[in-house]
């Protein structure tokens, strides 16, 4: 499995293969909404809310859809995630450390 910084890579190349790089950033966060709503979807299916069969592949899928936009929002800040991440894990370990 890929690192976190290569997957970002990945998406970064693949967006400029397909002209995507230049999408703005407030189309990108309008994409994770829709997305997020995919994701909440499934899971009230999963919860009963919805008579719909739930279907864990789709609720993947969905997370995925979103992990791309993500890294993709990131790319066009020139973020480096796997370093926000290990700040943020560092934060949280600091946080559950406390008395």
């Amino acid at each position: 499995m890929p690192s976190l910084s290569e997957t970002q890579k990945q998406v970064e190349g693949y967006d400029k293969k397909h002209g995507w790089d230049e999408d703005k950033p407030s189309h990108i966060v309008l994409h994770m909404s829709e997305e997020l709503g995919e994701i909440s979807r499934r899971i009230l299916r999963n919860e009963g809310y919805k008579k719909e069969d739930f279907d864990p592949k789709e609720l993947g899928m969905e997370l995925t859809d979103l992990l791309y936009l993500t890294l993709k929002l990131a790319n066009s800040f020139d973020i480096r995630l796997e370093d926000e991440w290990n700040k943020m894990w560092e934060r949280y370990k600091t946080k559950t450390n406390r008395s």
